[in-house]
């Protein structure tokens, strides 16, 4: 399991990075609505030719809420309140907030209780990512203020992630996940495809690095790593997978400074550490045998 952890934070971590690569290539919302669609489609046919079980008509809107959530809605209000000026900083602050509010959901909605220990090691990751993303804070608030709209916006992105992560353990739970994540990921497509027709976007640069950075985002960051968080909202609580993934956005920041020569300061550092204690502390204590 502890394999498995390790590799969502990193498959998760690389779509900022993917976030970056993109910009000048392809617009956000084209790729988001592409990269659904494809993803939904791989998923049908993996499903089709394994022959797992549809749900019902009755059931069908419980898979679409889910995937608009947690795809649809989550990246498209990030997105967009990105593109009208939400410095990265503050979006990744807003997003720490995001086990905080899975833990309280979960527990309001499916009665899904946390240790005290998962409570504080929560809490000491969400300082350290705080530590993390504090230069880059700094630096964003000085170039000037951000709207009440854009930042409702951002606060609407990570309560629509929480939301659907908390949708996840509900009863989609028993279904077949192959099914279930076709209909999630085509019902998150005609959302992002909305956000385009909104935005008016509409850059795609037919070339070999957008066709590689749509690979990328269909099979790894959707066919793996949001395939790999649905799998495992379905076996440990909602709170402890939010938890780990406070670990992506300092991961992603020493990716960038390899791959971007993006500095690193004492403080980040600091703050990756603290992070990594933090969800270790978060950690389920091992079952005796």
């Amino acid at each position: 399991m502890a394999f498995l952890y390790v590799l969502l934070v990193v498959i998760w971590s690389t779509g900022f990075i993917t976030g970056k690569l993109i910009v000048g290539l392809i617009d956000p919302n084209v790729y988001l609505s592409l990269r659904f669609f494809f993803a939904g489609v791989l998923f049908l046919a993996i499903a089709v030719w394994k022959r797992r079980y549809f749900p019902s008509w009755k059931e069908l809107p419980k898979h679409i809420i889910a995937g608009i959530l947690m795809n649809g809605l989550y990246l498209g209000f990030a997105y967009v309140a990105i593109a009208k000026g939400l410095p990265a900083g503050i979006m990744a602050l807003i997003g720490a907030l995001q086990p905080a509010l899975v833990t309280l959901l979960a527990f309001l909605i499916i009665k899904e209780k946390a240790s005290l220990k998962g409570v504080i090691g929560m809490l000491i990751g969400m300082l350290g990512l705080g530590l993390v993303v504090s230069p880059a804070l700094a630096l964003d608030m000085s170039h000037g203020g951000v709207s009440l709209f854009t930042f409702a916006l951002a606060c609407s992105a990570i309560f629509a992630l929480s939301l659907g992560v908390t949708y996840q353990k509900l009863s989609i739970s028993s279904s077949d996940i192959f099914s279930s994540m076709a209909i999630q990921n085509l019902a998150a497509s005609v959302v992002s495809f909305g956000f385009v027709l909104i935005l008016g976007e509409s850059l795609f640069k037919l070339q070999l690095e957008s066709i590689l950075l749509m690979f990328w985002g269909v099979i790894v960051l959707s066919g793996g790593g949001v395939f790999l968080m649905v799998w495992l909202l379905r076996k440990v609580k909602a709170s402890q997978v939010s938890t780990v993934l406070l670990l992506a956005p300092p991961l992603a920041a020493v990716e960038s400074y390899f791959l971007f020569s993006e500095s690193m300061t004492m403080i980040q550092i600091i703050g990756f550490v603290i992070t990594i204690v933090g969800v270790y502390l978060s950690r389920p204590k091992a079952k005796a045998a």
